[in-house]
């Protein structure tokens, strides 16, 4: 049900009535005291009396982390002491990308879901007590209740209530389709709180934020908004009202709602998506509200109207929600490397902590004050109180090594998951033992381990490291990114390239596409053919231009300012040789029905510009692409992609009949280099809306056997103006260049061989008519399931052997008899087509089914 919400009577339960003194909304006590001190460390915590930890809502009173941000009012402290008790390391693999925060039982034990569909309960030891398999990709924390369940939500529209012994299902709540709410897809995102009553509140992308029977499963109300909600609501247990932030960033976005009813009781905006969950301050700093958004502001509003007390301006978008320190300070980490700690009276900077890399893990505070915190390096970082590093380890050495989830506190130590895949338990002051000294991946404070003053141009890797050490070598046909980071007085300063300024000067003067990003913090640098010849060589690049400081600013769209200095890098890599004797390395068929090679293209990342990552990064990690030959010669062929779903068992994938995602590609090989590219623009849908690019481009180099690619490089772009729904974000905030409009886009993903295998039988007998609006290929006794196959109709300019650029993704209609078999298939032609002679073939799958020759447009 749609709406502001009903009325309910509320169960009884039996709670603990009393307001927690402490900061952190929590306090812990021995098992017979009531002070709220934290009790004596010991060797283990199972071995000693059980902690109690009493809570304002029913969670789990001997969870130390029972739900994200630990506690009702959502402060991400914990009153657990934070002292190494001698537990030891371990790290847990899940099969895909873990993007969620755990959360920890008493005894230790770790609940988190993965991008690989399941949901984890991995012992104290790091070894697998129970999973239970869902329907879709798990980006939601869970919560632990007082009743020994744990409740977690699912992109399959799924909440799920489990026995926290063994995962067995108590009871399960479906999400309305989104063709009821009028939204894109249902995935529960925004992880699940608990009111003081016991309902659940889940937001979920179908626009409805839930408020759930926590007993019985059933729903009590929905709060409808305009977009997708991530933002998990802040529950205030002594008002009875919630607050939580929405992606929607062209009118109200953060909502105080009544707890009972659903009723909204005020609205507020911010200018870019409210994704991160709002924190309340404690009654002594005023009970703000405090949330970051997308428009790289922090505002604190007043909890009874919504105006604005304070606003503070990071110099990049907000994805990881605020925390309090015992002293109220507001620790607040944001996507351009620095945790702030601010004043909570008028959001002063009280101290800053650096890091290299985007920040959107949320940070989590021990009874001592100490900060806990992922980032983009891979690395945990653990602070004092006054923002100095105390220490840090290095948990992800790979490609895919953001730490984007957020860490949870355990009775011994710290769990936090990352980009990976794999889910890690670090004891508290681990790096401090003297055993440590000898583990090259920790660090000891109180240093930022940055450079102190100047500009500097970052080589960056296609999953978003930025390399201290530039790499000695690179393929002929790698794209190329550098990052801008200025450092002022030891602290990294506001500063964006005067794109008119930026010169790039290659040696040897190979063609490239030169782009300074639309948010004007990286260029890339991508070969139009390849870098050198057989031999290899040695590439110089040199990149020079200006700096602009002092910035005018609305949100993160800066105008004006000065120059501030000036960047003149030079980057010297040797070119790694490549076999000029090698043959094409996929088969192309003669005719249809030939065999046909491809690949799948998977796990897409796309680290720059950062905002992209934030809005999309599980789903990008989700992306099958399916790419088969359909026509060629030499060392180039056309290939056609549709859109794959994984198979049910194993790995790889399958086409997906359902996508809507069709589109065309030019290939071409040098050896065991492999080049996929489309300039002439095409539109694929994604999250079902219609994404255009006007360029897209994969680089990859194949291994010595032919078989397994390694991560290959992606640049895309796309004109922001039209991006359906999410173009005019991306527009305010300050990611589409303001001259020509484009989204510059640059990242990475994984490559496998896919065998298409052979052409159904049951195409039937295939005729190709063109009209002045369409190409329409006919099937005559066809038995061809139309909702077994992804279907299209390719057409390929005669004369220059390149795609026509339609809009196959939402041009393309297929029509079926009563029995379900298809009757034909048509890709519709621009207004205004010219007459072009063309090679129309009939897609199933990835295989071409039938091919004509004729003329199309006029």
């Amino acid at each position: 049900m749609l709406g502001s919400g009903v009325g309910w009577t509320a169960r009884r339960r039996l709670v603990v009535a009393v307001l927690v003194a402490s900061l952190a909304g929590v306090a812990a006590c021995s098992g017979d005291g009531d002070d709220g001190s934290v009790p004596a460390p010991t060797t283990s915590t199972t071995e000693a009396s059980p902690v109690t930890y009493r809570y304002d809502v029913p969670l789990d009173p001997q969870s130390p982390w029972p739900k994200f941000r630990a506690n009702s009012r959502q402060t991400g402290a914990s009153a657990v002491a934070g002292e190494d008790t001698g537990a030891e390391p371990w790290t847990f693999p899940t099969g895909k990308g873990v993007f969620s925060t755990p959360v920890v039982g008493g005894d230790g034990t770790v609940y988190v879901g993965s991008a690989d569909r399941s949901f984890y309960a991995i012992a104290p030891d790091g070894t697998l007590r129970w999973k239970v398999d869902t329907g879709e990709i798990i980006d939601s924390a869970a919560l632990l209740d007082d009743q020994g369940r744990v409740i977690v939500g699912s992109g399959d529209g799924t909440l799920y209530a489990l026995d926290r012994d063994d995962g067995a299902v108590a009871w399960t709540f479906e999400a309305a389709p989104p063709a009821d709410t009028g939204a894109f897809i249902r995935w529960f995102e925004g992880n699940v709180a608990v009111g003081s009553d016991g309902t659940l509140f889940a937001p979920n992308d179908n626009f409805c934020t839930y408020a759930v029977d926590g007993d019985t499963g059933e729903e009590r109300w929905c709060f409808a908004t305009a977009d997708q909600t991530w933002s998990l609501p802040a529950v205030d247990a002594a008002t009875g009202r919630l607050y939580l932030g929405s992606n929607f960033p062209l009118a109200a976005n953060v909502f105080a709602l009544d707890a009972a009813t659903g009723q909204q009781l005020w609205a507020a905006q911010g200018k870019g998506s409210m994704v991160a969950s709002p924190m309340l301050t404690s009654p002594e700093a005023g009970g703000l509200v405090v949330l970051g958004g997308f428009d790289g502001i922090v505002r604190a509003l007043d909890p009874a109207t919504g105006a604005e007390a304070w606003t503070f301006g990071a110099r990049d978008h907000i994805y990881a929600s605020p925390a309090e320190l015992p002293d109220g300070t507001i620790v607040q980490p944001a996507a351009d490397g620095t945790v702030y700690g601010l004043d909570p009276a008028d959001g002063t900077v009280r101290w800053t902590f650096d890091a290299l890399e985007p920040i959107r893990s949320s940070p989590a505070v021990d009874a001592a004050g100490r900060v806990y915190v992922g980032s983009g390096e891979g690395r945990l970082f653990v602070l004092e109180p006054d923002g100095t590093l105390r220490w840090s380890i290095l948990l992800i050495d790979g490609d895919r090594n953001d730490l984007n989830a957020s860490p949870a506190l355990g009775p011994d130590g710290v769990a936090i998951a990352g980009e990976s895949g794999e889910v890690f338990f670090v004891p508290y002051d681990y790096c401090l033992r003297p055993e440590a000294g000898g583990d090259d991946r920790c660090r000891v404070g109180p240093g930022e381990d940055l450079p102190s003053d100047g500009a500097r141009l970052y080589v960056t890797t296609r999953f978003g490291r930025l390399l201290v050490d530039p790499p000695a070598v690179v393929d002929a046909n790698e794209p190329l990114a550098f990052t801008l980071s200025v450092r002022s007085a030891g602290a990294t300063e506001l500063a964006l390239l005067d794109s008119a300024s930026v010169q790039v000067e290659l040696d040897p003067a190979v063609e490239a596409i030169i782009d300074v990003s639309g948010d004007r913090k990286f260029v890339t640098v991508v070969p139009r053919d390849l870098w050198a010849g057989p031999a290899g060589g040695t590439l110089t690049v040199r990149v020079t231009g200006d700096y602009l400081v002092g910035l005018d600013r609305d949100g993160l769209r800066f105008s004006g300012g000065t120059v501030g200095g000036s960047v003149d890098e030079t980057f010297t890599f040797e070119v790694r040789p490549w076999p000029a004797d090698a043959a094409f390395p996929f088969s192309v068929p003669a005719a249809p029905g030939d065999p046909a090679g491809g690949v799948e293209l998977y796990r897409l990342a796309a680290p720059l510009p950062t905002i992209l990552p934030s809005y999309n990064q599980i789903g990008f990690d989700s992306i099958h692409y399916l790419i088969g030959m359909v026509e060629g010669r030499g060392d180039a062929a056309v290939a056609w992609a549709i859109g794959g779903r994984p198979v049910a068992d194993g790995d790889g994938a399958e086409p997906d009949p359902a996508s809507a995602v069709r589109f065309p590609l030019q290939v071409s090989s040098a050896g065991d280099l492999v080049t996929f590219v489309n300039e002439q623009g095409f539109t694929v849908q994604f999250n079902n809306f219609p994404l255009p690019f006007d360029y897209f481009r994969v680089a990859t180099r194949l291994d010595a056997s032919g078989g397994r690619p390694d991560s290959p490089a992606l640049n895309a772009k796309a004109v922001c103006g039209r991006i359906t729904f999410y173009g005019q974000f991306l527009q305010q905030l300050g990611y589409c260049n303001p001259t020509t409009d484009l989204l510059d886009v640059f990242g990475g993903a994984e490559m496998r061989p896919y065998d298409a295998g052979e052409l159904p039988a049951g195409v039937g007998e295939v005729t190709f008519a063109s009209s002045a609006g369409a190409v329409t290929a006919t099937l005559a006794g066809s038995s061809l399931p139309a909702a077994e196959h992804n279907l299209g109709v390719l057409l390929v300019d005669t004369a220059t052997g390149t795609p026509l650029p339609l809009a196959y993704a939402d041009a393309t209609t297929v029509s079926a008899g009563a029995d379900g078999t298809v009757t034909s298939v048509a890709v519709a032609l621009p207004d205004g087509q010219a007459p072009t002679a063309v090679r129309a073939y009939l897609m199933v799958d990835t295989l071409p089914a039938a091919r004509a020759e004729l003329t199309v447009g006029g």
